[in-house]
């Protein structure tokens, strides 16, 4: 397999039959991005919904982030309410060749079969203040996330080598 596929491969599981991917760039991201207590309330206390000095993903700090896909509302004038943009760690990469339509036969190994990690892994930045969740938006900000999924899913289904598109939050 080529060098960039060796990042992200798809390998089907011997025992079970589902496929698994494996990807190198998903251990080298940056872990203080993530909420370490679950049951925090990140909308309550001092400083809620300001600015975090080294989050790339807050109003201002656009070219610290992967390229951007699109932005609501697409106007580069007006101030973003929703991003998406390439993840700069995929799970799946755009820019190694997508396997054969029929699928191929991939590399065969004890007990295994793994094709090339093709695929698109973005991120969608629902709002740009830290301090609100998908369920505190209002009916409107809640149907234009949901837009801006379906746009996303919309384009991906044009490209030709995509097959399946999974949404997660």
């Amino acid at each position: 397999m080529a060098e960039a596929s060796r990042t992200s491969e798809a390998r089907r599981d011997a025992v079970f039959g589902r496929w698994v991917v494996f990807s190198q760039a998903r251990s080298r991201r940056p872990t203080d991005l993530k909420s370490h207590n679950p049951t925090a309330n990140p909308s309550s206390g001092p400083g809620a919904g300001a600015p975090k000095p080294s989050c790339p993903f807050c109003a201002g700090r656009e070219s610290e982030c992967a390229p951007q896909i699109f932005r609501v509302p697409p106007d580069d004038a007006l101030p973003w309410r929703i991003r998406v943009i390439e993840n700069l760690y995929p799970a799946l990469r755009r820019d190694v060749e997508p396997p054969p339509p029929d699928g191929g036969d991939g590399e065969e190994g004890p007990g295994e079969r793994a094709v090339r990690g093709f695929g698109f892994h973005d991120v969608v930045i629902e709002t740009p203040r830290h301090d609100v969740r998908l369920w505190d938006l209002g009916a409107e900000g809640v149907r234009d996330v949901l837009l801006a999924y379906a746009a996303r899913v919309r384009q991906l289904r044009e490209h030709p080598a995509v097959k399946y598109v999974q949404v997660e939050p």
